[in-house]
């Protein structure tokens, strides 16, 4: 029985939950700030700059040689993607190098953990799970980036991360999913893909509307 279809059908129930949040109604519904954009940016930078790290963890543990040469290329492949980052805020005038250094949210220090965890306690086969849906995120995005990008008059040039990144991405997502069919087989590995997919996800749900917070009325939070 293939396993990409449900795997699927659970990412997109998160995607729908995320839709609902704060930072999709603040970013579909009001004009986006250069500040609110900066603030998106920066947890992104956190996140991404840990990505090579993390893949690179789960090598740690046996795994079959065909999947380690996976882990080790996506590792290298996810190598700098945090300059695409400084760059596209660098190119709108928005790179202050102080902001680097600022703490993330919590929920982007958490989902920098987890990753981290899932790598060492449970190995690259669970990692899958956040690949699954992070090299295939585009298709959900793109409409709040397009309103961003109107908002603050983007031009290609300013979108490295979300242009060229995920034209790059378009590959990665099929060789991940050619991944899990081929080593997520046992009903327990699987598990363990769909509970990393999920959690990672409903992470990056939660730093995307603390990001929102931080720029909405307290009268306008809607506490759930």
């Amino acid at each position: 029985m293939n396993f990409i279809p449900s795997l699927q059908e659970a990412v997109d129930a998160e995607w729908a939950t995320i839709k609902q949040g704060a930072f999709w109604r603040h970013v579909m519904k009001q004009p986006v700030s250069r500040e609110f954009y900066r603030d998106l940016m920066l947890q992104i930078y956190h996140y991404s700059r840990h990505n090579s790290m993390n893949q690179a963890v789960a090598a740690f543990g046996p795994a079959p040689e065909g999947l380690l040469r996976f882990v080790y290329r996506h590792a290298a492949e996810e190598l700098g993607h945090e300059r695409m980052v400084t760059h596209d805020l660098k190119s709108i005038g928005l790179l202050d190098e102080a902001d680097l250094d600022l703490p993330p949210l919590p929920a982007t220090e958490a989902l920098i953990g987890y990753l981290y965890y899932v790598a060492l306690r449970y190995g690259p086969v669970a990692r899958l799970g956040y690949s699954f849906w992070a090299e295939s995120v585009y298709g959900h995005i793109q409409d709040p980036f397009a309103k961003i990008s109107r908002d603050l008059q983007l031009t290609s040039k300013n979108l490295t991360f979300f242009g060229s990144h995920a034209e790059a991405d378009a590959e990665h997502s099929q060789q991940v999913e050619d991944a899990i069919v081929r080593f997520a087989v046992s009903p327990q590995d699987q598990a363990l893909v769909l509970k990393v997919a999920r959690t990672t996800l409903s992470l990056t749900g939660q730093l995307l509307d603390q990001v929102a917070r931080k720029h909405l009325a307290p009268e306008s939070i809607v506490v759930s």
